[in-house]
């Protein structure tokens, strides 16, 4: 990684970075590379998960610029290299990113550089209301609430309740119309197995618990939101690929895969 802000922290992992080094991606450090491979020795077939979960994001997105979406906010963004929001949306579309992580949010500022479209903010995920109170949002918004918002890869790493408060707190804010995006695994802590408790272990020690829960139960934390056609489905049919490596991720880890939804206000 070269011209690095001074800000960020190189010598612990962080979750964005070993997304990034999954994906392929330059924008990692030693740290992040060692505990990629510890991940890979578990689930070797992680990075075919990671890219199915940013192949949504890019399906998703099409989909709502398509509905005439001229503004989005991410929620837990990462590092916004390669195949993320504002290069899949057209020329004019606002894209605001937001992460908790300082070092992450400094190096995202460098990556998108002087775009006047795409801005790049610090927010908490599970208390979205600082940057949706913001004076960046208000200025990208003026008084038009009707937003494309994604919630991608972000869920499992919020307790229940830390989820229902970001998701009510979003749909308080967003006027009707607005539409939200989001993936889970669909699983339940008494069907998975003792093979995956390495993967939690290694989040847990970078201070990035998981947290799995059921898609009756997202949905269930979800409400008021209302969920659109198709509704719920695993990434590979979203995406139009089969459903192979569901079954890969159900015979390894247990649950149900990694699944995808769009919801509406």
């Amino acid at each position: 990684m070269e011209n690095a802000s001074n800000h960020i922290d190189t010598s612990q992992p962080n979750a964005g970075r070993i997304y990034d080094f999954l994906l392929g991606g330059n924008h990692n450090f030693e740290p992040d590379r060692q505990a990629a491979q510890m991940l890979l020795q578990v689930a070797p077939f992680m990075p075919q998960v990671l890219k199915q979960i940013r192949s949504f994001l890019g399906v998703a997105t099409r989909r709502l610029a398509a509905d005439g979406f001229n503004c989005f906010i991410d929620f837990a963004s990462g590092l916004p290299t390669n195949d993320n929001i504002h290069h899949f949306v057209g020329a004019g579309v606002n894209v605001i990113y937001s992460d908790i992580d300082p070092g992450t949010i400094d190096y995202g500022q460098e990556i998108i550089k002087n775009n006047p479209n795409v801005n790049y903010v610090k927010c908490d995920a599970g208390e979205p209301v600082g940057l949706l109170n913001s004076a960046v949002l208000e200025n990208f918004l003026g008084n038009d609430r009707r937003t494309a918002i994604g919630f991608n890869g972000i869920a499992y790493f919020l307790t229940d309740e830390k989820l229902k408060h970001a998701l009510q707190t979003i749909y308080d804010w967003a006027s009707k119309g607005s539409k939200l995006f989001l993936c889970d695994a669909d699983a339940d802590s008494a069907d998975t197995k003792e093979k995956l408790k390495p993967v939690f272990d290694l989040y847990a020690k970078i201070g990035q618990a998981i947290h799995i829960r059921t898609k009756e139960k997202l949905l269930e934390l979800a409400d008021p939101w209302k969920i659109e056609d198709p509704g719920f489905q695993t990434l590979d049919k979203w995406i139009d690929i089969g459903d192979n490596l569901a079954d890969k991720e159900q015979n390894e880890w247990g649950g149900k895969g990694f699944y995808g939804a769009i919801f509406y206000k």
